[in-house]
């Protein structure tokens, strides 16, 4: 079971990686905002969230870069909007989550699919 103030902790970190969905988060920062260390909160973190901190900010992040597409952004703006440093890196995580590459989400929105 997570600690109360633990699960504070938690939810300052998630906050944070919510609100910052075009970078990606430091470890030291999410240690201020938490009040933990990044072994203790990424242990509590996975406990609570599902995903480590990492993995949790990248799901959030190509959440974003998704919506982006959705409404036209082109693929190498989404891309960078959400803090990949190239195009094929973000190619390759979005796929990876979604199982459709970037620019066939793309056609598929399009179409109103």
């Amino acid at each position: 079971a997570v600690a109360h103030d633990q699960q504070f902790a938690v939810e300052r970190a998630r906050q944070l990686l919510d609100a910052e969905t075009s970078r990606v988060v430091r470890s030291d920062e999410l240690e201020a905002v938490s009040g933990l260390t990044r072994f203790d909160l990424a242990r509590q973190f996975r406990a609570v969230v599902g995903a480590s901190p990492y993995r949790y900010s990248v799901m959030r992040r190509l959440e974003a870069a998704r919506s982006q597409i959705g409404r036209q952004a082109p693929l190498v703006d989404a891309a960078l909007n959400v803090g990949f440093a190239d195009q094929a890196h973000f190619t390759r995580m979005f796929t990876a989550r979604y199982g459709i590459t970037p620019g066939r989400y793309r056609e598929l929105r399009s179409r109103g699919g």
